[in-house]
């Protein structure tokens, strides 16, 4: 039997970061994002405040000459949030805005503090309940996994009001 050794398989990554929450069941949150969901950190940008937009949305933020909103995700989910004395950064994140787009996206600007970790598909974690989490409607699920529990966001729904 002969083995075709110029196949390579391309690995799937999810990008990992602590949300700034207190524990659950004293087991930290983090938040999951596929590494082709993620587009850019930036340490320095400015966040300009809009006023009277919802308590998620912490400003307005330019990335390549395009102005996104800055999102709390703690906020968004309606998860107590602790203040970080930790560096931040801002993570452009995307979400196709619909099944088939391929070029047309969804995009944000998320506030994260490292350690942001990637890490390879299959993580070892099983599905658990998300009754902690007031706003059900933006988390696509959660997960306990060994360092705690893994939430996916629902970036559409965050952007569309769950629409």
């Amino acid at each position: 039997m002969q083995y075709n050794n110029n196949i390579t398989t391309s690995k799937q990554r999810v990008l990992i970061f602590p949300a700034q929450t207190p524990k659950v069941s004293s087991r930290q949150i983090y938040f999951l994002f596929s590494q082709r969901q993620m587009e850019d950190i930036l340490l320095n940008a400015p966040v300009q405040r809009v006023p009277f937009s919802p308590s998620y949305i912490e400003g307005l933020a330019e990335w390549r000459n395009q102005v996104l909103p800055v999102i709390s995700l703690e906020s968004c989910l309606g998860i107590e949030s602790l203040n970080s004395s930790k560096v931040q950064r801002l993570m452009v994140v995307r979400a196709a805005k619909n099944e088939a787009a391929t070029t047309n996206f969804y995009r944000i600007m998320l506030r994260v503090v490292p350690p942001i970790q990637m890490l390879e598909l299959p993580l070892e974690c099983s599905p658990v309940s998300d009754g902690w989490i007031p706003e059900k409607s933006f988390a696509q699920g959660v997960y306990e996994w060994a360092n705690g529990f893994l939430v996916v966001a629902h970036i559409k729904n965050i952007l569309t009001g769950g629409n």
